[in-house]
């Protein structure tokens, strides 16, 4: 068992399930002997038709082989479906428990086409092959065996056999170094076309209205394809010669069987038919192992991706030292949140610095309505990401009153936070809120004027394909039913009516700050100034206090 582990999704399936046992390697091993017992009888019986027929031992070594067979195989492939599912449950559930400890900036160095390739198209892969394997590996057994029950009929015929199999792996194996490196140049180039398709889809909208702009991405997607086609269609040739191969060897070996071996063992004859029926028996299976052993190549690519990208994450989480599991602290009864120096850079992949937001000095005070304005890449995200600790400072520090926020406290800051990002992700559920009264939310939708369009029912919005304007009201329902003592909107009265941004600036805001909410609003609608406590404005990475305008 230990030396099975070594390949990469068997090592993967240990390590994940602990489940690869002795009793798994022995009926597996039990299998393999027990199909070629059958072919032992059965050659056993047909000699016994020349004296008077088989023996009822003969009938019931039969059927003791085929039970045998019967059962060992179906625990080796119920196993191993338990095994692997559950395996790739735990790898799941893992890496998503990853993620969303991970820090923002880590995700999106990795990429969501990446993510996504590993956790479905990955573990996909992995569920499909791996009882295939588990099969070939009983395969493998069998053949194992039936090459001794060879030799003990006819050494000659077995020697012959094993010198033109050991020929045919050799020339296999000779191409497995080229079909293993074209594997993983597939599964590098399938990744941009995910990444591409992802492209095409999210930007739908603004490809249908400028054609250049869709003739270009289309370009891309085409481009990348073809090189899929192309890397692919090179490993699956150098598979095919391979296919071709085994065919033309099994009907060498019976030719060799037909025509060599009388002519080099006189005494063959005799054993030429169970000769020739152990290798109609054996060549199955054999071929099934064949094919099994590029599919095992490119399992261990897809392992090995999931164990890069775990190592990814892995190395992100490091720098928490582990202690975002520190009990969480009540921050609600702040006074002031500062920044003190903080600064934070953009680097490319060559670690170049891009752009950088800061040193950025201030406070956010109990209670304030603040304006936060600037100009696309003046760096208001990048201050609104800093604020809620989603990007940690590459220097200087915030602090909660006199409290440093740091790795052991830095969850409990994030809670004080309901933020409503540009991109927001609006989920159907409300996660986190499970004592929500559906009363209270339907009359929230009926206050936000989107009760014609959606409801809340069994726990769940009945629809969230809405427009923009009106899921970022749905948002701001969520965003209210948190409860939380500050909340960042960036643009939420953006795409809205006159009538429903009027109603957001001047009464849902007060209403919060009456309530003692603080409230950082990203907005352009200086008609609406005088409601907040101050203007911020975001400039080349620095943040100015603007005199407020009455």
């Amino acid at each position: 068992m230990n030396k099975l582990k070594r390949f990469g999704i068997f090592s993967f399936l240990q390590r994940e399930t602990h489940a690869l046992d002795r009793k798994l390697l022995v009926l597996t091993v039990t299998s393999g002997i027990a199909n070629a017992m059958n072919l032992a009888v059965i050659n056993a019986a047909v000699d016994a038709l020349k004296t008077g027929g088989p023996s009822w031992r003969l009938f019931v070594s039969f059927g003791l082989s085929i039970a045998l067979f019967v059962y060992s195989l179906r625990y080796i492939l119920y196993e191993s479906t338990r095994i692997t599912e559950a395996a790739i449950c735990s790898v799941r559930l893992r890496l998503a428990d990853k993620i969303r400890r991970s820090d923002l900036l880590t995700l999106e160095s990795i990429g969501e086409a990446d993510i996504h390739s590993r956790i479905s198209r990955d573990t996909a892969a992995i569920s499909q092959a791996a009882r295939p394997l588990f099969a070939a590996a009983q395969g493998a057994i069998m053949i194992v065996c039936i090459v001794a029950y060879m030799a003990f009929v006819s050494p000659v015929a077995m020697l012959l056999c094993v010198i033109l199999i050991a020929a045919g792996a050799g020339k296999y194996f000779k191409d497995r170094a080229a079909y293993d490196q074209g594997l993983q140049d597939a599964s590098k180039q399938e990744d941009e076309l995910f990444e591409s398709l992802d492209g095409l889809l999210k930007g739908f909208k603004e490809l249908r209205i400028n054609k250049l702009k869709s003739d270009d991405v289309f370009e891309e997607f085409q481009s990348t394809a073809t090189r899929v086609r192309d890397v692919r269609g090179r490993v699956m040739i150098l598979f095919s010669n391979n296919i071709i191969f085994i065919e033309m060897f099994f009907v060498l070996l019976l030719g060799a069987v037909a025509f060599v071996l009388p002519v080099i063992a006189t005494s063959f004859v005799g054993t030429a038919t169970k000769i020739v029926a152990a290798i109609l028996f054996f060549f199955g299976p054999l071929t099934n192992v064949v094919v099994m052993i590029p599919l095992l190549s490119q399992v261990n690519v897809t392992v090995e991706n999931l164990r890069r990208l775990e190592a990814m994450l892995d190395g992100a989480l490091a720098k928490s030292n582990g202690q975002e599991a520190s009990p969480l602290v009540d921050m609600s009864s702040f006074h002031a949140i500062r920044f003190e120096g903080v600064s934070f850079t953009y680097r490319d992949p060559e670690g170049n610095a891009t752009f950088q937001a800061g040193p950025i000095d201030g406070e956010v005070r109990r209670g304030e309505i603040l304006f936060l304005v600037g100009g696309n890449g003046s760096g208001k995200t990048t201050f609104l990401k800093l604020f809620t600790a989603l990007y940690w400072p590459a220097e200087g520090a915030i602090r909660v009153d006199d409290v440093a926020i740091g790795p052991a406290n830095i969850q409990s800051y994030r809670n004080l936070f309901s933020a409503i990002f540009s991109d927001f992700h609006l989920f159907d559920k409300l996660h986190g809120l499970s004592d929500a009264a559906p009363e209270r939310v339907n009359a929230l939708l009926e206050l936000m004027e989107i009760s014609d369009k959606t409801a809340f029912r069994n726990g769940r919005f009945t629809n969230t394909h809405l427009s923009t304007g009106q899921r970022k009201r749905l948002a701001l329902i969520v965003s209210y039913l948190e409860d939380k003592p500050v909340y960042v909107f960036d643009e939420v009265a953006a795409d809205q009516d006159p009538h429903f941004r009027r109603y957001f600036y001047e009464t849902m805001l007060p209403e919060l700050k009456k309530t003692g909410k603080t409230v950082v609003v990203v907005s352009h609608d200086d008609r609406y100034f005088h409601v907040g406590d101050r203007v911020l404005e975001m400039d080349y990475g620095k943040l100015i206090d603007l005199p407020q305008r009455r």
